[in-house]
């Protein structure tokens, strides 16, 4: 049986190639928000008593509509229902979008710091995505949204394995 589980939203997709299968099961819901998640996560856990670790990824799909304080309270939601699990957590941050302007760069930069700051005293891990893409935009370049758009979903899932690998052991 899986001793960790990860879900969350699309971004979430093809990360279970780099993990061993019989340690990790990934559940993604395309297009989720972290209110719509934050509804899941006790059922998902309680079909699994087996977890030992929750990873959870959620949050673009919010920032994208602009309404950082909704987001903070549905966040604060998640926490305290991720609290009443007594398992290892982790909740990975959103990941910017390249279609993104500065406003909703800088509310995310604003909901990162302060995802920090709550993660921490909610014990949960936080995995800050933000940094990963932080003025490394250069790699989506106009005409090129799929393509690029493709090849950091992809350093996402790597970087994100490589961050739950090492704390959790989860590899072959």
């Amino acid at each position: 049986m899986p001793k960790v589980l990860i879900v969350g939203d699309e971004a979430v997709n093809g990360i279970s190639h780099v993990c061993n299968p019989k340690k990790t099961r990934v559940i993604s819901f395309p297009g989720d928000t972290v209110s719509g998640l934050t509804l899941k996560v006790l059922s998902l856990t309680a079909d699994q008593p087996d977890i030992e670790s929750l990873v959870v990824h959620v949050g673009a799909n919010d920032v994208a509509k602009q309404k950082s304080e909704i987001l903070k309270k549905d966040f604060n939601i998640l926490l305290k229902t991720m609290r009443m699990l007594k398992i290892k957590l982790f909740l990975s941050g959103p990941i910017p979008s390249p279609q993104w302007g500065d406003e909703k760069h800088s509310r995310l930069d604003m909901i990162n710091k302060w995802l920090i700051k709550s993660c921490s005293a909610s014990s949960v891990t936080f995995i800050d995505n933000l940094w990963i893409y932080w003025q490394r935009f250069h790699l989506f370049g106009r005409g090129e949204y799929k393509v690029c758009w493709s090849l950091c979903a992809t350093w996402c899932n790597v970087t994100l394995s490589q961050i739950v690998l090492n704390e959790l052991d989860i590899s072959g």
